[in-house]
């Protein structure tokens, strides 16, 4: 979301995502027990048996004791299956059941606190600029971008502010002191279709992955950063003891040659999971970067290649991006509609736009790829559909083709394509909101969450078995 305000707040909803945790088979367990022993070769402890349970623990300890002194080469044995461990198995099953149904309590709060909106607010960090872009990987690191085009590592926990570079972007469409900037001519329609008629200044896009940090301003193209550590010896109590702490800073690394001749700005960056890092131009040409690649030093070498690793034409000017490592997909808001994409080479998968039809002009502003796995019926796979809003405020969900094995149709990509069903035609979700549609994301299965100009965040259920 757009943030116009020196502070980030913090909306906390209490939940922790469920861990695995190991679950152990009691019934293999007595195979592994009986199955070696030829004398109780058809016994089940579940099973009558003539044997009484001293028979059957007396034999037990002798074949255990055979095993220790006369094979040595059975130095791998499970001993949590010995009859010494088997009660603190049980103890342990239960530990383990009780604390899984602890993590689904948590679990149904926390999503019922999302339904109903239920979080606290908290300052957790107060700059002396406009916070125009927040970019977070693992909290509580943050990286802000300001109104003045300043990037500031942040610590949110402790409410910490670590290092500013200073002047990475150009604070306006105008040259920042003594600097000489070329502004790309398409600046001013840019900056109307983004923001309408309040531009903040500073930063447009932000996306942190790891210790990298991508910015971009109005000045055109892209700047990396990067988080490094430098450990620092403070004393420590009243005897003059010392301890070391490690400081975290930013590290500038430059712009990336690759957009210099384009002089393009660059709305949107984001960050998948297969090593590529995609950018949206205005200019209507997607590009990505492969920030794997490393040279010697260990600095990515996508700064210094010439050209992109993919570059596609969309057509039209792309106002946001947003990807779904799951499905494999991303998803570009341009002003013509919005366009699914493969993250594998960037080919284009599908295009829709809603809001062809509309008297008022009104493009899609963002759109974000959504995941329904709530049918009971485990052999059906899950719903997959697209969701985007307006810059009038509308918002609209459309459900993708998706086979068994989770791969889109490549020639009929959404499901009204195929059918005539009435209930999977796309719908638009009411109420609108009063002013466009910025950011659209999903916390939690289930939901989504869409963020306006109207200085309102709403939280949906699109679950269809909800």
């Amino acid at each position: 979301v757009l943030l116009e305000s020196t502070t980030i707040h913090a909306f906390v909803v209490i939940g922790n995502a469920p861990s695995s945790r190991r679950t152990v088979d009691s019934t293999k367990r007595y195979g592994v027990l009986f199955d070696d022993f030829e004398e109780f070769e058809h016994a089940h402890p579940q099973q009558e048996s003539s044997l009484t349970s001293e028979d059957l623990y007396a034999s037990l300890r002798a074949r255990q004791a055979d095993f220790k002194t006369s094979s040595s080469s059975f130095v791998n044995i499970d001993r949590k299956y010995t009859s010494s461990n088997r009660n603190d198995d049980y103890d342990e099953d239960e530990e383990e059941d009780e604390e899984e149904r602890r993590l689904q309590d948590e679990e149904a709060s926390y999503l019922e606190n999302w339904r109903d909106s239920a979080c606290s607010s908290t300052v957790r960090l107060t700059l002396d600029d406009w916070i125009r872009r927040i970019a977070i990987d693992t909290y509580p690191l943050a990286v802000c971008g300001t109104a003045s085009g300043h990037l500031y590592l942040a610590e949110l926990e402790e409410g910490e502010e670590l290092d500013c570079v200073m002047n990475v972007h150009a604070s306006g469409d105008v040259d920042d002191g003594d600097r000489v900037l070329e502004f790309p001519a398409h600046l001013p329609d840019a900056l109307t279709d983004l923001y309408g008629k309040f531009d903040g200044g500073g930063v447009i896009a932000l996306a942190m992955k790891d210790d990298w940090i991508i910015s971009s301003g109005r000045e055109g193209g892209a700047h990396l950063c990067r988080i490094v550590g430098e450990e620092h010896q403070f004393y420590k109590g009243s005897r003059g003891g010392t301890s070391k702490k490690t400081k975290l800073s930013l590290q500038r690394l430059g712009k990336f040659r690759g957009l210099v001749a384009d002089n393009v700005v660059i709305t949107s960056i984001v960050f998948d999971t297969m090593g590529t890092v995609w950018m949206a131009g205005y200019d209507g040409i997607l590009r990505g970067f492969d920030y794997e690649e490393r040279d010697s030093e260990d600095n990515p070498l996508m700064t210094r290649q010439s050209k992109p690793l993919f570059r596609v034409d969309l057509g039209s000017p792309i106002v946001n991006l947003s990807v779904n490592d799951e499905l494999g997909c991303g998803v570009a808001s341009t002003v013509s509609g919005l366009v699914i994409f493969s993250l594998e080479d960037g080919e284009i998968l599908a295009k829709w736009n809603p809001l062809v039809n509309k008297v008022r002009r009104e493009f899609v502003r963002s759109a974000i790829l959504l995941k329904d796995d709530s049918n009971p019926d485990e052999e059906e796979p899950p719903t997959w559909s697209v969701v985007c809003g307006g810059t009038r405020g509308s918002l609209f969900q459309r459900i993708l083709n998706v086979d068994s094995t989770g791969v889109l149709s490549p020639t009929r990509p959404f499901l009204d394509q195929e059918s005539r069903d009435k209930t999977i035609f796309p719908v638009k979700i009411r109420p609108n909101h009063m002013g466009p549609v910025v950011a659209l994301a999903c916390p939690a299965p289930g939901l989504f969450v869409s963020g306006a100009l109207d200085g309102s965040m709403r939280v949906w259920e699109y679950a269809a078995y909800s």
